[in-house]
């Protein structure tokens, strides 16, 4: 995995969900990249020892000299680690002031950072002045409240957590990496500030709001078919839903980032009939895929067979992150 990451600064890790082995994943490219000097955040809260959801126990972030990690303060609790403040920003969060440390010693921390597009990006760029590369832990649906444009690479993470069938938790994570295929737009080159803009051969508006009922009046007002549609923020099923019902067919659909399309398999699948085509403004490469076969409530998957059946459906690289790295075997697809 240290050849694949090497040639990207900024690298998010993104659990498709909570118990995928993301935690576990940041602590392999955190070992992995021994000789770098490595910046660390999450988009929210993550690293906490015992699951939020679950109340299982799970693996902290594992720290050592040297690393430069934005968190909340008061998410410092390990009397043990010794650190120093180098900025205590203004990004405030539910545990107090974002702070940027460097790590003076060995130790396992929570890691909170900020939770907005502006923030995140302040902190990326922050940890840029003293890492060579930059982490960000993130889970699927806390990245839709943020922006992909500073960051260079995704790795994935699933696992048995997603679905008790693995059949499901293949299709499910085929379609996630899928999504991060879409190719960018060239009519947009960066993020719009209007939520909403639509264009038609003759008129292309920015709305302030992106309504279902601001749509309708829009198109009785341009009274001519729709070409393209940007949308800021999540793209829905109940958007959708309304395209079908009001029979909207043959527009371009562009959204921010491949983790805004937030609408399961079947939506896709109708969006195709619809001849409505994607697009996204940033666009950010999937270079990794990590696997988990076991889940927190006992339905846990072959483990090998996950292993294949994974590599089945994607030519990306697949590490079974749970087999506490020196008992991976390197497949044709990782070479």
């Amino acid at each position: 995995m240290k050849k694949i990451i090497s040639r990207h600064q900024t690298i998010g890790i993104i659990g498709l969900a909570k118990n995928t082995g993301k935690t576990t994943t940041l602590n392999h490219l955190i070992k992995q990249l021994k000789d770098d000097k490595i910046g660390l955040t999450s988009i929210g809260l993550d690293g906490e020892e015992l699951d939020q959801v679950t109340k299982l126990p799970k693996p902290r972030i594992k720290l050592r000299p040297g690393m430069i990690i934005a968190t909340a303060k008061q998410c410092i609790t390990d009397k043990k680690l010794v650190y120093r403040i180098i900025e205590e920003t203004r990004m405030q969060t539910a545990l107090g002031p974002v702070v940027i440390i460097e790590i003076m010693s060995k130790g396992k921390l929570v890691v909170a950072g900020p939770t907005t597009n502006k923030e995140l990006d302040k902190v990326i760029k922050k940890l840029r002045k003293h890492a060579e590369k930059v982490l960000i832990d993130g889970a699927f649906n806390r990245m839709t409240f943020v922006s992909l444009d500073q960051i260079d690479a995704i790795i994935l993470t699933t696992g048995a957590s997603v679905h008790y069938n693995m059949k499901k938790t293949i299709s499910k994570t085929k379609r996630v990496m899928d999504s991060f295929a879409i190719k960018p737009t060239t009519k947009l080159k960066r993020l719009p500030d209007s939520p909403m803009i639509l264009q038609t051969a003759t008129h292309i508006v920015a709305f302030k709001d992106k309504r279902i009922e601001t749509i309708q009046a829009a198109l009785k007002m341009f009274d001519e078919p729709l070409e393209m549609m940007y949308v800021q923020g999540a793209v829905t099923e109940t958007l959708i839903d309304y395209f079908i019902e009001a029979s909207l067919r043959g527009f371009n659909l562009i959204c921010d980032d491949a983790t805004k399309l937030l609408v399961s398999e079947p939506y896709f699948d109708y969006l195709h009939k619809l001849g409505i085509t994607l697009n996204v403004i940033n666009h950010c490469p999937l270079v990794a895929l990590t696997i988990n076969p076991t889940s927190p409530t006992g339905h846990d998957y072959d483990a090998d067979v996950f292993l294949k059946e994974m590599q089945k459906v994607t030519a990306l690289p697949v590490f079974d992150v749970m087999r506490k790295e020196t008992g991976h075997v390197k497949t044709k697809s990782q070479s």
